[in-house]
């Protein structure tokens, strides 16, 4: 009780610039949060600022709505000078970047471009390292995939990736990121809550320090990053030790390599 109310406090100083923020909010580390518009925010959700630091930023008159029990995690940039829209249950992974601005126009950087509004749809997924840019549009339930480049409509409930991104279907080849080696998951452990060594492979979650229910995102964000892989969430819930993860980072690989 005495560690939610503490989370609740923290969360309202680090949004404060924020018009509304609902109930329930989480935020880890400290973000930057420069409002100039408007900045609505829902109930329950899910802010990592680190270790390394996040944004949300709006210019004059820009909009930033994000909907109920949004997850965004740590490195991520979102910049609304116009109008950005994140859905309720979207995941939103590492390092992803989402403009709806180009900020200036080629070969001419003191007139800035018009901005075009970017709608991200309920329970949407954005892999680590994606950029989305002005003008995108991502359907409801959509996946797109690590390191992928978003600049046009994604249809609800496809799974996307490539620079620039499209709909993989049968018989499609995207380019992934390289894939780690599978016995390197206990490192990727280590590195996701700080470990001062790998834990054994036998190791479960309440074993491992910081594997709690927002440190299970941040490892499953971790793991999607590493491998260029989406993972079904509730694939993580039933992970009982570390060499689980094993099986799951494979069943994504396997989910992935079907559109190949």
């Amino acid at each position: 009780m005495a560690r939610s109310w503490l989370d609740g406090v923290r969360a309202r100083i680090r949004l404060r610039a924020c018009d509304q923020v609902g109930d329930g909010a989480v935020v880890t580390g400290a973000p930057l949060v420069r409002n100039l518009g408007r900045i609505e925010i829902g109930r329950d959700f899910r802010f990592s600022s680190s270790p390394v630091r996040s944004q949300l930023v709006t210019g004059v008159g820009g909009a930033l709505e994000i909907g109920d029990r949004v997850r965004i995690a740590h490195g991520a940039a979102v910049a609304a000078h116009a109008r950005v829209q994140i859905g309720d249950d979207a995941r939103i992974g590492p390092f992803a970047m989402i403009l709806d601005t180009d900020f200036h126009e080629a070969g001419d950087h003191g007139r800035a471009p018009e901005p075009r509004p970017i709608r991200i749809g309920a329970g949407a997924r954005i892999g680590a390292r994606v950029t989305i840019l002005p003008g995108a549009l991502i359907g409801d339930g959509a996946t797109v995939l690590a390191g992928s480049v978003v600049s046009a409509a994604i249809a609800p409930g496809a799974v996307a990736g490539g620079v620039p991104a499209r709909e993989i279907r049968d018989g499609d080849a995207i380019g992934r990121p390289d894939e780690q080696d599978l016995d390197g998951i206990p490192e990727i452990v280590r590195r996701t809550f700080g470990l001062a060594a790998a834990p054994p492979a036998d190791s479960a979650p309440h074993e491992v320090e910081g594997w709690d229910s927002l440190g299970t995102l941040n490892l499953l964000l971790s793991l999607e990053e590493s491998f260029g892989v989406a993972i079904d969430p509730s694939e993580m819930l039933a992970v009982t030790c570390v060499a689980d993860l094993r099986g799951v980072v494979e069943r994504a690989q396997t989910a992935v390599s079907r559109h190949d």
